[in-house]
């Protein structure tokens, strides 16, 4: 899919939009394995079995939360054991994927040839949902293992997405390119909050969409505490008037919002 987006692209290391696809193995949705190379500074970055490698010179904070996430064994259960359980866990009602995936699609609105950025994609449940209306889903994590597990999933799933590993604050996509963006639970663990959510509004379009899903600080004592011991692992909860500021600042106006106990979502626009 990367051939359909390579226009859409920026070279991780200067920004540049002139990316050539130099395919060594694939075809006309695939790059199986190649390089992206960049006319302004020369240098190329690698496709291998897939997934390009776009970090350039940024590497992730090294915190627990992003230590943890490179493990294997994580990539492998997340998804099956973790997610399927944990928003009804923390909204304290039964709150199962198929309904957060309807709020995704019914504010995102997937169609063909919407270009949406899935950042933090995980296993890709985002990802996945948004491809199957036709959506080029650039699903991007700096974990690996998350991206292979990822392409697995959708391959399985009978659809296509566009694995990049990159970090949320450097994502290498032009200016205004993305239509949308879907983010969900991966914004507590992102380091630099701030600098994740003004890359978004640097990438998606005016008058485009965005659809976030996070963790905000509990409203008991020991529900907070619980949060301080998880602070030590990288993971920030921030108050919702500190998530939504984040958003507001980048250039996102909050069309709506919902909470159950520490679960937000909001529907975003950009201005």
């Amino acid at each position: 899919m990367l051939t359909a987006l390579v226009d859409r692209l920026a070279c991780p290391w200067c920004r540049a939009g002139s990316l050539e696809a130099i395919v060594e193995d694939g075809d006309a949705d695939v790059i199986r394995r190649g390089v992206l190379h960049c006319g302004a500074c020369g240098r190329s970055t690698e496709v291998l079995d897939g997934i390009w490698h776009a970090l350039g010179p940024h590497r992730p904070r090294r915190n627990a939360a992003q230590l943890t996430n490179r493990v294997p064994v994580v990539s492998q259960l997340y998804e099956a054991v973790w997610r399927r359980r944990s928003l009804s866990l923390l909204s304290g009602r039964h709150f199962p994927v198929p309904e957060e995936l309807s709020e995704l699609a019914t504010w995102l609105a997937p169609h063909p040839g919407q270009v949406v950025v899935d950042v933090g994609c995980s296993e890709g449940l985002y990802a996945r949902r948004l491809a199957r209306q036709g959506t080029l889903v650039l699903a991007v994590d700096h974990a690996l293992g998350f991206l292979k597990a990822a392409q697995r999933r959708a391959a399985a799933a009978g659809v296509l997405i566009a694995p990049v590993q990159a970090l949320a604050q450097h994502l290498p996509i032009l200016d205004g390119a993305a239509d949308a963006f879907a983010m969900g639970g991966s914004l507590n663990e992102l380091g630099d909050q701030a600098e994740a959510a003004t890359e978004l509004g640097r990438v998606v379009r005016p008058g485009g969409r965005g659809f976030s899903m996070s963790l905000v600080r509990g409203s008991t004592a020991r529900g907070r505490a619980l949060q301080s011991g998880l602070g030590v692992q990288g993971i920030d909860f921030p108050t919702p008037e500190a998530t939504e500021q984040l958003f507001t600042a980048a250039g996102f106006g909050v069309v709506a919002r919902r909470r159950d106990r520490v679960v937000l979502r909001l529907d975003l626009e950009r201005d």
